[in-house]
């Protein structure tokens, strides 16, 4: 990465508070900034001293915490709830580095090819309505996901397809061993699984043929779901069938409250005792109470990055050469610093660092050879362009925009709800936007192909649009038939490079969760996502 010079960071810290006002992420005492150096990926978190609350003399009081978005998200989406509110839980889950760890399957194997997979499940566990786990229920979750097909969802969409291709059947082996039998050889089968390719949930609780819930979902995880009320609050309750250790909590209710200041308000007030979830907090905000004391501020890498979305098929970001020079005049480690008060890591990767299959390339940053590479695609035009954002990220908006303006382009931003922001890239109507975007699984080819391919997801109206690479396709392709695991890594390696080149869409930091709880709870602990929900209870 090229050197700085002074005047330069001068210059732009300047602009940045012309832009952005008392933001104040940068001080002398970064005392509560919980910062996850070089993204580690393990949760840092930090308390100061301040005044002590009266704490609750019933340790079976309720725990009331918040976020912005409903995590329960009614009966036609394939799970009801994100798995990290532990009500159901998955065949294999995910280690904070991303990689395959048992959960409801204690362990598994495969045939030398790979197209028989064994799953070996956890004995003695039945779901919160006394119906037992065993290899019966993991064939009626597969009749669930077959009769599903793909179903969208406000988490991650679910197709059986994607999850499974060419799965030919289903066998139950013995009580607590299930056969997947596959067509093509499927080598990182548990990458794909992980989490939302593998819910678990009671039989009795889904209309067989639709795969819709009769009312909440029902799971074997440490937690039920006593009450919801769409867009106001979920109550979760302690599961005394748990077969691992029981929640510390006895119930947990999450507000949803969508406003960040109302949100910060109901924290400083007692109202509740933390936020949750991705975007609950600015790291701003959690630096200011983590410096109040009373509060406790822990973040954890996620597998988010946030991205600049480009329309690639309107001048001047249908050339390649405005794409780097975009990249390379955004100044990652002022955004991460300024913007993000430390928590996180500066990326050019499309694809998450919490792969495994992740390669660290190294952003550059280059105004000078930026401004030369503009010069060579606008040739003295100063095209006006659209930078679309929600209120989250309008302050990144107008930093990053005072950049691409050192470029010749005059942006102007348009903050919108993020319903609308969904809709102008869903018809194609922008020429920039700012994304948000996590993995739907541990398995690469996902998210690659979505951002990369042709016909990617990503690049159809969810984040890019026109991105065109016959190169690129063909590698994608040759993944449907490459089943040794180091072939398909050397091609997961390439994608990876093409897209750092290329910039089909620029990636900018890949984000933490970041969470701030009150000091009279405990055990609140920010993971890759949510938090330590089971380990959350009331000081003593």
């Amino acid at each position: 990465m090229k050197k700085k010079k002074t005047s330069r960071m001068i210059a732009v810290c300047m602009a940045a508070v012309l832009l952005i006002g008392s933001v104040g992420c940068s001080s002398a005492e970064e005392g509560a900034r919980a910062s996850v150096p070089g993204g580690s990926e393990q949760a840092s978190s930090l308390s100061t001293d301040g005044a002590q609350n009266e704490k609750p003399a019933d340790q079976n009081d309720q725990i009331v915490i918040a976020g912005y978005r409903d995590p329960g998200r009614g009966t036609k989406d394939p799970y009801y709830t994100n798995v990290n509110l532990y009500v159901w839980e998955p065949l294999i889950g995910e280690t904070d580095q991303g990689e395959p760890e048992p959960r409801l399957a204690t362990s598994w194997d495969r045939n030398e090819d790979a197209t028989v997979w064994t799953f070996h499940l956890r004995e003695g566990v039945q779901f919160s309505d006394g119906v037992p786990f065993n290899a019966d229920a993991v064939l009626k979750n597969f009749e669930r996901y077959r009769n599903m097909g793909v179903v969208s969802s406000t988490f991650f969409a679910f197709d059986v397809d994607a999850v499974y291709p060419g799965l030919q059947s289903v066998e139950k082996e013995d009580d607590y061993t299930v056969r997947l039998t596959f067509e093509n050889p499927i080598p990182t089968l548990p990458y794909t699984m992980i989490n939302f390719g593998c819910g678990m949930f009671s039989p009795e609780c889904y209309d067989p043929q639709t795969g819709e819930f009769k009312e909440y979902c029902v799971g074997t995880g440490p937690f039920v779901i006593s009450e919801h009320v769409p867009d106001e609050y979920i109550t979760l309750e302690r599961n005394e069938k748990y077969y691992g250790d029981p929640a510390k909590a006895a119930s947990i209710k999450i507000r949803i409250i969508p406003d960040h200041e109302t949100r910060i308000a109901a924290l400083r007030s007692g109202e509740i005792m933390g936020v949750y979830d991705n975007n609950a907090i600015l790291p701003q905000s959690a630096k200011e109470l983590g410096e109040a004391g009373g509060f406790v501020v822990s973040s954890a890498l996620s597998a988010n990055i946030q991205y600049l979305n480009v329309n690639n098929q309107n001048f001047p970001f249908n050339d390649v050469r405005m794409r780097r020079a975009m990249s390379m005049i955004i100044d990652r480690d002022t955004l991460l610093n300024d913007i993000y008060c430390g928590y996180g890591k500066t990326t050019v990767n499309v694809l998450s660092p919490m792969s495994v299959f992740y390669q660290d390339i190294q952003p550059e940053y280059n105004p000078e050879a930026a401004k030369a590479l503009a010069a060579e695609v606008l040739q003295g035009q100063t095209p006006t362009v659209r930078l679309l954002t929600a209120s989250t990220y309008k302050t990144d908006a107008e930093l990053i925009s005072y950049w691409l303006g050192e470029l010749g382009l005059n942006v102007q931003i348009q903050v919108l709800d993020s319903a609308a922001v969904s809709a102008a890239l869903k018809e194609r109507d922008f020429d920039l936007s700012m994304g948000f975007k996590g993995m739907n699984n541990a398995e690469p080819e996902t998210m690659l192909r979505g951002f990369l391919h042709t016909d990617g997801f990503m690049n159809n109206g969810f984040a890019m649009s026109g991105y065109h690479n016959e190169e690129v396709d063909a590698l994608l392709d040759q993944l449907k038939d490459t089943y040794d695991e180091e072939e398909r890594a050397a091609l997961f390696n390439q994608l990876q490079k093409i897209g750092a080149e290329e910039l089909p869409v620029i990636p900018l930091i890949a984000v933490t969760t970041l969470v701030v709880h009150s000091d009279q709870v405990t055990g609140y602990d920010a993971k890759f996502t949510g938090i330590t929900l089971p380990e959350v209870a009331w000081v003593s």
